[in-house]
């Protein structure tokens, strides 16, 4: 897995570049299908990782594994082309940065006011919805995996 870099810029040209964004705690099936949606809608998937502190900002409690434990699982994935940590609440500057022909967003956010939306629109970035509506989270599988009650 390469660090993003000029690279990417090149390759622009001639390949579509989707942009796809989480914190992926607890990697599940919901993540995975995901990450392989973002994939299908174009050739260099750049994902981008929450740090710690975004995490907490995010969802108000700490990450169950550390940004390096979260970016590694990322990084192995085939799909994924490149990876990086982002420490801002949004991904709103990697957009401006990479400008992606695509930016995903999980199918949960679809009827939501996106906080990128603003940028993609600047931009002429597609916005695309991908997933099943939580079908799995990493907090549900961390309280049926550590629950006192045991069991699914």
């Amino acid at each position: 897995m390469e660090e993003i870099n000029q690279e990417i810029f090149t390759k622009r040209e001639s390949k579509k570049v989707v942009l796809a964004g989480g914190c992926f705690d607890i990697f599940h099936i919901g993540h995975l299908e995901y990450l392989q949606g973002a994939k299908d809608l174009g050739d260099i998937l750049i994902v981008g990782v929450n740090s710690d502190d975004s995490y907490l900002w995010c969802k108000s409690r700490k990450p169950r594994f550390s940004e390096e434990q979260r970016i590694s699982i990322i990084a192995a994935l085939e799909m994924v082309d490149y990876v990086f940590v982002f420490n801002h609440r949004t991904l709103k500057e990697a957009i401006e940065i990479i400008s992606p022909h695509v930016f995903t967003k999980g199918i949960d956010y679809k009827n939501k006011k996106i906080i990128e939306e603003d940028v993609c629109q600047q931009k002429n970035i597609g916005i695309e919805y991908i997933g099943e509506c939580k079908k799995a989270s990493s907090s549900n599988l961390y309280d049926i995996l550590f629950s006192t009650k045991g069991g699914y």
